[in-house]
C-alpha cells in the first residue's frame, strides 16, 4: 500500500470538557512510560462512561507554570459527577483548528501512523490559511491536539489539530 497524501482541513470545536492524565513534558521524557502509567491508572475504561467521543485525543499545552503538558484522555460530558484517582477534568474554550492527517485508509495502518505521527514537520510547515495566524504559541489555550480515529465508517487515520484564530 503506497502512503496516503497528506490532508488539511479547517474545523471549529466548540468548548469541550476533557478526562485524562496529565503529563509534565521535558527533554528527557519516556512517552512510553507515560502511557503504561495511563493504563496502569485504569486508562480508557475510567473515562469512557462520560465520553462524548470514544476516539483517544492527546491535549498538548502549556499549563500556568510554563510547564509543557501531554494530556492524554477523552472528551467528555460537562457534568462529570466523579473524577477517578490520578485523572484531571479541564474545560477547553472554542477554537478554530487546521487538521493535518492523511487520506482515509481502509484499515490502521501502523506504518503510516508512524510516518505522520512522526513527522510532526507537516504541522511546522504548513500554510495557514488567509486571514488566520497560528495559536499554539505560549499562553494560547492549546498547543496541538493529536485524534486517533481508528476503525471509522470512513476508515482510520491520526489526525493533528493546529490551533488558529484570525488575524
Amino acid at each position: 500500500m503506497s502512503t496516503p497524501a497528506i490532508v488539511t482541513y479547517q474545523i471549529h470545536q466548540d468548548e469541550f470538557s476533557f478526562l485524562g492524565i496529565e503529563n509534565i513534558v521535558t527533554e528527557s521524557s519516556d512517552f512510553g512510560y507515560f502511557w503504561d502509567n495511563f493504563f496502569k491508572m485504569g486508562g480508557y475504561d475510567k473515562i469512557n462512561p462520560y465520553a462524548t467521543d470514544p476516539k483517544p485525543i492527546n491535549v498538548w499545552y502549556t499549563n500556568n507554570a510554563g510547564e509543557k503538558i501531554y494530556f492524554q484522555g477523552l472528551m467528555v460530558i460537562n457534568n462529570v459527577d466523579k473524577i477517578p484517582d490520578g485523572y484531571t477534568l479541564a474545560q477547553f474554550p472554542a477554537s478554530d483548528f487546521l487538521v493535518v492527517t492523511y487520506e482515509w485508509v481502509p484499515s490502521q495502518d501502523f506504518q503510516m501512523m508512524y510516518e505522520i505521527n512522526g513527522g510532526w514537520k507537516y504541522i511546522e510547515t504548513i500554510q495557514i490559511p488567509d486571514g488566520y495566524v497560528r495559536y499554539d504559541v505560549v499562553g494560547s489555550p492549546i498547543t496541538v491536539i493529536e485524534k486517533e480515529n481508528t476503525d471509522t465508517i470512513d476508515g482510520s487515520r491520526y489526525e493533528f489539530w493546529v490551533p488558529i484564530k484570525k488575524s
